[in-house]
């Protein structure tokens, strides 16, 4: 027990004496008047970083798979694919489309500087001015696009229109608007109705029936008959 006592009474000397010379050091110290940049400790700026973001993780990881895809496309053979497989849908992609797809944007474009779409009675004709683009545009006759001819400055157009005069007012400015909405709810409506299989069926049907009535040999020529019946459809000849 006396050793324990004397222990903790030695302890309180030295924290006594160790406060005490803390005091006397800050009581002593003074800050001088200017330190030098190398003795002077700056703030660092703690960058904290921003939570994930969904789309863009989406967005790269979308553009990862698409250079991946793009990679193995690169490495593997091209094939070059048969006539027999060549399907209208690519021809309409690399040989129409190539080209009226941007004369749409600039008919767009110009419906949109003449207000076409605000005012009933304007004077740009998107159809016309589409039909020009295309004629001048043509890629088999790359002398039309340096001319750049109007479309009533086009010889076909001239001739055509001796032929059949076009009238002095549009429909667009004599039907009002509820009638032409009509309209073309009606020839929209008729277009589904059309394309349905079993409208199709019954309209070759009375097809074949007109074009019997008019070849008065497919009584007496029972090959022609049954070449006629065999096929699928029939498109009437103008």
């Amino acid at each position: 027990m006396t050793g324990r006592a004397t222990d903790r009474k030695g302890k309180n000397k030295d924290t006594k004496s160790i406060s005490t010379e803390l005091d006397e050091n800050l009581a002593n110290f003074t800050l001088p008047d200017s330190l030098p940049c190398s003795e002077v400790d700056f703030p660092v700026l703690i960058h904290t970083r921003a939570k994930a973001n969904w789309k863009e993780i989406v967005e790269e990881t979308e553009k990862n798979l698409k250079e991946l895809e793009e990679y193995a496309a690169s490495k593997m053979d091209q094939v070059p694919r048969s006539q027999f497989l060549k399907t209208e849908c690519d021809y309409v992609k690399r040989d129409i489309f190539a080209h009226l797809i941007p004369a749409l944007e600039e008919t767009l474009n110009k419906a949109i500087i003449w207000e076409a779409l605000k005012i009933q009675k304007c004077f740009f004709n998107g159809i016309d001015h589409i039909a020009q683009v295309l004629w001048n545009n043509n890629p088999r006759y790359p002398a039309r696009k340096i001319m750049d001819l109007h479309l009533f400055n086009m010889p076909w157009v001239r001739n055509h229109l001796k032929i059949k005069p076009r009238p002095y007012y549009p429909k667009s400015w004599l039907w009002p608007e509820d009638y032409a909405a009509t309209l073309i709810q009606k020839s929209v409506r008729q277009y589904f109705v059309q394309r349905e299989e079993e409208v199709q069926e019954m309209r070759d049907f009375w097809r074949k029936i007109e074009a019997e009535d008019d070849l008065p040999e497919m009584d007496t020529n029972p090959y022609l008959a049954k070449k006629f019946a065999s096929l699928q459809t029939f498109h009437k000849k103008q």
